[in-house]
């Protein structure tokens, strides 16, 4: 039998905001994706985003399910997989509904095995 929680709000024992309380509304992430940017991209797991976009060779956006309140939230790339070792995913265009980004290795863009971005910010 699965069990329900349902509270309109969370303190401390001493009925402040806590730290947890913080956490799960301000420093949690708001989306992320790990998805495979080869051949035909897909995505592994990921959290409010509705699509992945492949733009070129290295270059993918991706799209989110709940847009971000501005342009101004923070996102953290990340790339690799086995033979990947010198990938770079870095940021190009930050948009309240997508962010777009490019791999850029010591050579030329590649498409990479492994790409992960996780999103903080405040939702629209």
């Amino acid at each position: 039998m699965a069990s329900i929680l349902r509270v309109n709000t969370i303190t401390d024992a001493s009925s402040n905001n806590s730290i947890a309380t913080s956490v799960l509304f301000s420093g949690s992430a708001k989306a992320w994706i790990n998805f495979n940017g080869t051949g035909t991209i897909a995505t592994r797991d990921s959290y409010n985003v509705g699509s992945i976009t492949d733009n070129a060779t290295g270059t993918y956006t991706v799209n989110y399910t709940s847009s971000f309140s501005d342009a101004d939230y923070s996102p953290t790339t990340g790339a690799g997989g086995s033979g990947y070792t010198d990938r770079l995913l870095t940021l190009s265009v930050l948009a309240a509904g997508s962010l777009k980004v490019v791999e850029n290795s010591v050579d030329s863009t590649q498409d990479v095995l492994v790409c992960t971005v996780h999103s903080l910010g405040d939702l629209a």
